[in-house]
């Protein structure tokens, strides 16, 4: 979503989203001098309510529903006040844009008002970009809301740029829906760690440790996709990946379906291996640490068998470049394989 503030030194609303790789600013309306601070402040949190519910409904494929002249009119000819100021998480895109629009109606002038309208269609407009699968300038924010499947168009960009890079291109992150980015990028982990056990003599699980012991990191997300979730279709464990993360964000308890172990304790709660506030870009971040945790036991190996006595650490960056370049050729043709 798009989190606006109230900057009072320079009299502007700002505007900021992320981008998959980083966050994106810029100047929404300029404030009226004698317009209460209280009132900016307030405009602010409405345009926050607002682009909460807007990406909510791009979430929930439901973005075809918007109707961005509508909010953008909703903003300059509010309906009169309904219920109380404090429901505005509660209510719906067009009852927030109306309450926008009695806060801004409280601005001299019409200028204030026309900015924010504007703003808010700019908001609206990206949301429905991101819904044809345009995911640039403010549509790109999109790539932090995961929907319910992947889209098969997104699939294949993912798969072409991992195809291009096999070790996670930065723009897996920052150019394709996050649900078809896992869903691809799990597809190329899988077949990386099936091609490293086969030429170390390990199991999957072996190489997940081997990959930990030498990055000394830990690789909970690949562990858990690699081993917990082996064999199970890669768009079934991404989307329940997110959708245990979101009902963990929500409060809720995520509970196994068979009956207690023990009646007086209850079930057994099971926890998310995501970061319920950021469970897309934690989801892709951990199955890309994957990939470059194999190709480091990859090495190690190609390493130790072809120099003996060699540290891996020391190999010159002329070496490494040329073995990753033959590391990223096997992925390839192990994905070819259908491994």
């Amino acid at each position: 979503m798009t989190t606006y503030a109230h900057d009072p030194i320079a009299s502007t609303i700002v505007a900021c989203w992320p981008t998959g790789d980083g966050a994106v600013a810029h100047r929404a309306a300029r404030v009226p001098k004698t317009l209460d601070h209280s009132l900016a402040r307030r405009t602010a949190k409405a345009l926050s309510a607002l682009s909460t519910h807007l990406w909510a409904t791009y979430a929930d494929q439901a973005a075809h529903e918007l109707d961005p002249a509508a909010l953008a009119a909703a903003v300059r000819h509010p309906n009169q006040p309904v219920g109380d100021l404090l429901r505005v998480m509660e209510d719906g895109c067009a009852e927030t844009a109306h309450l926008l629009g009695r806060i801004v109606a409280r601005a001299p002038g019409w200028a204030f008002r026309d900015a924010v309208a504007a703003d808010v269609r700019a908001e609206t407009d990206a949301v429905l970009d991101a819904d044809d699968g345009v995911l640039t300038g403010r549509s790109a924010q999109a790539v932090v809301h995961p929907r319910c499947d992947a889209p098969a168009e997104q699939l294949l960009v993912a798969h072409a740029l991992l195809h291009d890079d096999p070790l996670g291109p930065p723009a897996i992150a920052t150019s394709v829906e996050p649900n078809a980015a896992a869903v691809a990028t799990l597809r190329w982990l899988r077949a990386s760690a099936a091609l490293v056990a086969e030429r170390v003599g390990h199991t999957v699980p072996d190489v997940v440790a081997l990959a930990e012991a030498i990055g000394h990191e830990d690789l909970a997300v690949t562990r858990h996709v690699l081993c917990t979730l082996a064999g199970t279709a890669e768009d079934e464990v991404v989307l329940d990946l997110l959708q245990e993360a979101v009902l963990a964000r929500q409060g809720w308890f995520v509970v196994c379906p068979e009956p207690a172990p023990d009646p007086e304790r209850g079930h057994r709660a099971v926890s998310t291996v995501l970061d319920p506030l950021d469970p897309a870009s934690c989801l892709l971040d951990g199955l890309v640490r994957g990939l470059h945790g194999c190709f480091r036991v990859w090495l190690d190996d190609v390493v130790a068998r072809e120099t003996p006595g060699t540290d891996p650490r020391l190999v010159g960056t002329a070496r490494t470049a040329a073995l990753r370049l033959r590391y990223t050729d096997e992925v390839r043709r192990s994905v070819r394989a259908g491994r």
